[in-house]
């Protein structure tokens, strides 16, 4: 079926939240062009959860999305007499204190719960998504500029992409999914603004690791391996949850330490780094720590809010826009969260040329960014809270679960489509004038 729209969307990056992207474009009948650095779609991250507003999220961008998703993921369910969790997204536990080992709450995120999938996986199946020749390979994005019109009565012209591999091409419209350290956002911003909002390191590094789950019951006992708990303490916290059927746990630690002095994500430790980090967060983190490998540090960074997220025929998504820490599982579902918005954005039948798509542009950064950013600062925040150090709550565990609940229900219980219809009426208001 022939595309009336007058544009083609110059996708840079593949990762999920580009394919996601693509997707919706595609199934909206807008034509698509996905620039991709490797020589093949990959994810290289670990785990990825996904919350109840972008679950809610999926089958609007694409219902095939939400499928895939569900037929990947590991629940509670899947460990046989643990059915009773499935709606809890963590346990939440005491791990230093006097009521260290017990449980302060049931933090449940209705109706999915907890679930988890391999990054690869899912990023595997999205791809069976997008049809052949659509996506090109080994194409780096070194920089972009836009296009002086043909007359004086036209703006712009379009995007011109230069790649590593010394070949260019023209866009008429490019949205960077290209992650933190994205090329394209060095186009949206300006110069002094790009070089004041790079990422920097947040005062804490985590330990992580996958284990067989025999040796996560090992360590923790049946009930803490299969069941996704959050472990609080003074200064340091930790979660676990199962993932591969089951079959395995994922594990991460993170102790809050202002210093860094690696240049890169990763420097190498030892077990004695870790038993010196964590020794005062009880017995079930420390005998995570007798049963995990000699780890490596991963530095947390966290991404200072920025001005915009589009200029004129150009947008970024996902990590390239709000890029956060991991606190809260957020930052798939917030690249989920501006797909949908800007699937149905640019597929909207009054949106036809380019122009349009600058007004569609405007109105997407008008409803994402601040959502956005709020779940970035909140994300951020919430270090401090997993571990005992937000002014005004503390240790304190009727303030913990309100605060955690309060948090969590503002990022959960988002009407996705309520917010696709703000972004639209502002949009049309735009294209109206």
């Amino acid at each position: 079926m022939a595309s009336a729209k007058q544009f083609t969307v110059a996708i840079i990056g593949g990762g999920i939240g580009g394919l996601s992207l693509a997707a919706g474009l595609l199934r909206r009948n807008v034509p698509v062009q996905i620039y991709e650095a490797a020589a093949e779609f990959k994810e290289i991250g670990l785990g990825l959860t996904i919350g109840p507003a972008a679950h809610r999220a999926m089958p609007l961008i694409d219902p095939q999305i939400r499928s895939i998703y569900d037929e990947l993921i590991t629940t509670h369910a899947d460990s046989p007499g643990f059915e009773r969790f499935r709606e809890t997204w963590f346990e939440v536990v005491w791990a230093t204190g006097p009521e260290a080992g017990s449980v302060l709450m049931d933090l449940k995120a209705l109706p999915s719960g907890q679930t988890t999938v391999r990054r690869a996986d899912f990023l595997d199946a999205l791809v069976k998504l997008i049809p052949p020749g659509i996506a090109r390979f080994g194409k780096r994005l070194v920089s972009l500029w836009e296009l002086a019109g043909e007359d004086e009565e036209e703006e712009e012209g379009g995007v011109e992409l230069q790649f590593e591999d010394g070949t260019v091409a023209t866009a008429d419209v490019v949205v960077g999914c290209d992650g933190i350290h994205s090329r394209v956002k060095q186009a949206v911003l300006p110069e002094d603004e790009y070089n004041q909002t790079q990422p920097r390191y947040s005062g804490m590094y985590g330990y992580r690791a996958v284990l067989d789950m025999e040796t996560m019951v090992e360590a923790v006992g049946e009930h803490r391996a299969r069941v996704a708990t959050m472990y609080i303490g003074d200064g340091a916290y930790a979660i676990s949850y199962p993932i591969m059927r089951a079959k395995k746990a994922n594990v991460g630690i993170f102790p809050l330490n202002s210093q860094w002095d690696g240049d890169g994500w990763a420097r190498p430790a030892r077990k004695e780094d870790m038993r010196r980090d964590l020794a005062h967060m009880g017995e079930q983190i420390n005998s995570l720590i007798e049963h995990m490998p000699d780890p490596s540090q991963w530095a947390i960074y966290e991404h200072p809010h920025i001005s915009t997220y589009a200029r004129s025929r150009i947008a970024i998504l996902g990590d390239a826009a709000h890029a956060s820490t991991p606190h809260q599982g957020a930052g798939a579902g917030q690249a989920i969260e501006d797909a949908i918005v800007l699937a149905e954005l640019l597929g909207d039948p009054r949106v036809v040329t380019a122009d349009h798509v600058v007004a569609a542009f405007q109105a997407y950064d008008a409803v994402r960014r601040p959502r956005s950013q709020r779940a970035v600062a909140s994300s951020a925040e919430g270090a401090h809270l997993l571990c005992l150090r937000l002014e005004g709550v503390g240790d304190d565990g009727e303030k913990l679960k309100q605060e955690m609940k309060k948090r969590l229900h503002w990022l959960w219980n988002l009407n996705v489509q309520g917010h696709v219809e703000e972004a639209r009426a502002l949009m049309l208001g735009r294209i109206q004038q």
